[in-house]
């Protein structure tokens, strides 16, 4: 991005499956209609484990627990809707597992801006997906073993 200076966001994202669906954000409070990943911004002094264990609990209400990471993708775009406080993410995408948040089982919406859904993996290129690319890169990641790929010296990696 020429001539504009980039904030800079590091959020971590979970990825979340259950009987072939994915679990989503779709974002209720601005006009554009779009779908995200769960998950949020690493607080100061935060892990990137910690983020994502404390961001699905506050958005779904449910505890997870991190099954392995699956990758690292950056990301630009021009301030806007999506987005006023930054505009270059380092999005670091775990897959979690939770006994709570199932297909089966009713979702508990616990923030306004949001609501949860499950929608299917190959529904993803049908819909205003952000950041637009894992659509690509999720299912790629899914196949692949990248348990050993990230490490942190803030947490303990089981």
């Amino acid at each position: 991005m020429q001539n504009q200076k980039s904030k800079i966001c590091p959020p971590a994202r979970a990825v979340i499956i259950d009987k072939g669906d994915i679990l989503l954000c779709q974002r209720l409070d601005i006009p554009i209609n779009f779908y995200f990943l769960p998950g949020g911004h690493i607080e100061d002094a935060e892990s990137a484990h910690e983020a994502v264990i404390r961001e699905v609990k506050e958005e779904s209400g449910a505890e997870a627990k991190i099954k392995r990471f699956l990758g690292c993708l950056e990301h630009s775009f021009v301030p806007g809707h999506n987005s006023i406080c930054h505009n270059h993410e380092y999005n670091f995408v775990f897959e979690l597992e939770s006994d709570e948040l199932k297909k089966d089982k009713e979702l508990v919406q616990m923030e306004d801006h949001i609501k949860l859904v499950w929608m299917s993996l190959e529904d993803l290129d049908a819909i205003d997906f952000r950041a637009e690319p894992l659509k690509r890169l999720i299912p790629k990641w899914l196949k692949m073993d990248f348990n050993s790929a990230f490490g942190s010296h803030m947490t303990a990696l089981n």
